[in-house]
């Protein structure tokens, strides 16, 4: 059992132009037989959204790397619950919650079994490689209006944390924050973009440095053609599973 995997977060035209930090985070960590990916996008309403959106996604993932084993069993359940709790109490002793604003979503990943997670806006993209056409989407989660979506740091925030299995057939997984997704994946229905998705896919899986895949996304996240569609920060996280009968 082996993974492949490569990240990037890219600021925002309208941060650079404010002279914001990019208020998106990724955390990845690797277990023995399992990785965990998480992708959080801080609001930029916001105060200190980016120091939430970094908290939330390094307590999550390793709260579920020691539950790499047993992902489809209700204690894989409880942690990703317990971690989020943890993340508000914590950040609660330094401020108001609402200044902490961030959305999640990630995947735990093992040979048998994968947890897919999200609350907020963002998506999450499980591909057959093997067949394009075949893939699994969790679509992000907006309020009444289309700019809403919904954050861990809100008290009712366990009615908006999803959570499913997906088959094994799901090799490869993209997290993307709603920047990213503005143009790396179709709408009305979600699914995979085959004129983007594709090409990174295939390009990232042939490079064998983790820091050239990294440096690879990042270079797309700030392509003219990904400014021109959208002025927000920008995040994509891959993970290719690379199994071994």
């Amino acid at each position: 059992m082996a993974f492949q995997f490569g990240a990037a977060s890219a600021i925002g035209r309208s941060h650079l132009d404010q002279g914001k930090a990019c208020e998106d985070a990724y955390h990845i960590v690797e277990e023995d037989g399992g990785i965990v990916a998480c992708v959080c996008d801080g609001a930029g309403s916001a105060a200190r959204s980016a120091e939430g959106a970094a908290s939330l996604a390094l307590n999550v993932s390793m709260a579920l790397r020691a539950e790499i084993g047993r992902l489809h069993q209700a204690s894989a359940f409880l942690a990703l619950q317990d971690a989020i709790e943890d993340t508000r109490l914590q950040l609660q002793r330094k401020g108001p919650l609402f200044d902490f604003h961030s959305t999640l979503c990630g995947i735990a990943l093992s040979k048998d079994q994968c947890l897919v997670f999200h609350l907020g806006d963002g998506v999450v993209m499980g591909v057959n490689p093997d067949d394009w056409s075949d893939f699994v989407v969790s679509e992000p989660e907006n309020g009444e209006f289309a700019e809403t979506t919904y954050f861990f740091t809100l008290p009712e925030w366990r009615n908006s944390l999803r959570v499913f299995c997906a088959p094994r057939k799901y090799r490869t997984w993209f997290l993307m924050s709603d920047g990213t997704a503005s143009f790396a994946a179709k709408t009305l229905p979600w699914r995979p973009t085959p004129n983007f998705l594709v090409p990174v896919h295939n390009y990232l899986a042939n490079l064998q440095d983790i820091e050239a895949r990294n440096q690879a996304i990042l270079s797309t996240l700030q392509s003219p053609q990904a400014d021109r569609i959208t002025a927000d920060d920008k995040t994509l996280v891959w993970v290719n599973a690379q199994y071994q009968n």
